[in-house]
């Protein structure tokens, strides 16, 4: 499985415009392009995803621009990644048992449906704050080290 642009580049606007619109400041589309060196064209199909999903909010005009909807501490990496690609579906049995033709009697769904649970299960472990803090790569290197022992 492979995840998807709009989900990763969804991240790095949504940790720019963290960054950009600290006190209820709004962070144009411009800066927030410049900032994650994304072109302002992709970042506008991402937005309209991400505000439908109350992660972000606008306001046009001068002085105008996005911000987070909430606190980067409420915000889940698996909010961001489901609001950019949707559902998060290892298979298609996954999300649509009834279309299945093996449902019945494959011997693998319990084990795509799992995957897709842990999968899941992480993306909604971290925070957007988490994310952006400093430290936070050492923190998923230890982790990744005692899960491998």
């Amino acid at each position: 499985m492979k995840l998807r642009t709009r989900a990763r580049y969804s991240m790095r606007m949504m940790m720019a415009i963290a960054k950009l619109s600290s006190a209820g400041k709004y962070a144009g589309l411009g800066e927030v392009s410049r900032h994650c060196n994304l072109s302002r064209k992709y970042l506008e199909q991402l937005i309209p995803a991400l505000r439908s999903a109350s992660l972000v909010k606008a306001i046009s005009g001068r002085g105008g621009g996005y911000r987070l909807a909430k606190s980067a501490s409420d915000i889940k990496v698996g909010d961001i990644i489901q609001a950019a690609i949707g559902p998060i579906s290892v298979t298609e049995c996954v999300s649509d048992v009834d279309g299945c033709l093996h449902a019945d009697f494959c011997k693998c769904r319990g084990l795509w449906e799992l995957v897709n649970f842990r999968i899941i299960q992480v993306l909604d472990e971290f925070s957007l704050a988490e994310v952006m803090d400093e430290n936070f790569p050492a923190r998923v290197s230890r982790e990744l080290r005692a899960e491998r022992e």
